[in-house]
């Protein structure tokens, strides 16, 4: 299917359908719902240590340097958060690997020295949509070899003893990449230049925080109190507020919006923008998506919906390099919406010119 807003002239030229993405419901304790996690997707999480760390540092770094170096982020993470890290240690006996093989897997996003990726993030809420509602949505893009037949994306719909209960999209053996909660606290993000790297608290680590929230300045208040370890855009949001966090591990950068954020690949703070940098064949796409996802906005300021917002995600406007990628500059692996008032979640299973929108709802 492809979208009002996809270019006419340059179709997809390879299917990618993948079906109704893989979830997985977890309870109990911290332990307990790790525990399940590791377990279900005990292959999927060999083949990400593999294949992302092992075989990518072939050559570089041997096993036990890369264990020792992950062991490091260790005693951040139990600081930080003591459910979180007895979460991963569930999800290490789950699968069989050892604790810090996990911390690992969890610091992927500061793996790379400067490393850009692909993905294009947007935020719409007030006078901007049809009906005040707020609509968050994202491409989470990738090399298509991490394609893994579909099995790459997961859905997690966690139900805690205590806290708040949330939907979280992830990848096997991260705890949290984007979701939304059972008070509405919403994420999505994005890589950007590692212009700064030290040890500390991961990315991803700090998503599964913030989606543990209940109120939204608790959910900025999860990002600024941590020892961040790299650089990352958040995008956060309720059923009305809209944030964009651009970070360091050293600074910081809060901007609100009362009616919509865009975000992709590079800093736009001033704070940070001059000390980034693009590798040339990157920085293209990502002002490109950067200023065409701000311009399908703008014009359906007052219009924006569901379904608009879905079709925004469809966009082929520099294809194959576009907000919705294709080979041989990426893919989009996965593509949602998040509605924060009514606690929906609408996955893309694939490119999604070429997958529907299924609805997955916190109840």
């Amino acid at each position: 299917m492809m979208c009002a807003y996809a270019s006419e002239t340059n179709e997809p030229s390879a299917i990618h359908r993948r079906g109704t993405i893989s979830t997985l419901e977890l309870s109990g304790t911290a332990y307990a719902r790790g525990q399940k996690y590791g377990s279900q997707f005990k292959e999927l999480i060999d083949r990400m240590i593999e294949e992302r760390f092992y075989q990518a540092f072939q050559g570089k770094a041997t096993k036990d340097q890369l264990i020792r170096g992950a062991k490091r982020y260790a005693p951040f993470i139990e600081d930080y958060s003591p459910e979180i890290a007895e979460e991963l240690r569930g999800i290490a006996d789950g699968s069989g690997k050892s604790y810090e093989e996990i911390v690992m897997i969890n610091a992927d996003e500061e793996k790379n020295a400067i490393g850009v990726s692909q993905c294009t993030a947007f935020a719409a809420t007030g006078n901007i949509t049809e009906d005040g509602e707020t609509y968050l949505g994202q491409n989470w893009d990738g090399p298509e070899s991490f394609w893994w037949d579909g099995k790459f994306g997961l859905l997690l719909n966690v139900r805690r003893k205590e806290g708040v209960d949330y939907l979280d999209y992830t990848n096997p053996g991260i705890l949290a990449s984007a979701g939304v909660n059972s008070r509405g606290i919403s994420l999505c993000w994005n890589t950007v230049p590692r212009i700064e790297l030290k040890v500390g608290v991961p990315t991803y680590i700090l998503a599964a925080e913030v989606l543990r929230q209940k109120t939204i300045g608790d959910a900025i208040n999860a990002v600024t109190r941590a020892s961040r370890a790299g650089c990352f855009n958040f995008v956060i949001s309720d059923e009305t507020e809209l944030y964009d966090i651009e970070a360091t591990p050293t600074d910081i950068d809060i901007a609100y919006s009362d009616e919509c954020i865009v975000h992709a690949n590079h800093f736009v703070s001033p704070k940070f923008s001059s000390r980034q940098i693009i590798p040339n064949g990157d920085l293209p796409s990502t002002i490109v998506r950067h200023n065409r996802m701000n311009k399908l906005l703008k014009q359906k300021r007052g219009q924006i919906n569901l379904e608009l917002s879905q079709g925004f995600l469809r966009d082929h406007v520099n294809y194959p390099a576009s907000i919705c990628r294709h080979p041989n500059y990426g893919l989009t692996l996965d593509s949602w919406v998040i509605v924060p008032a009514e606690r929906e979640f609408y996955v893309a299973h694939g490119p999604p010119c070429q997958n529907e929108f299924q609805l997955h709802k916190l109840s």
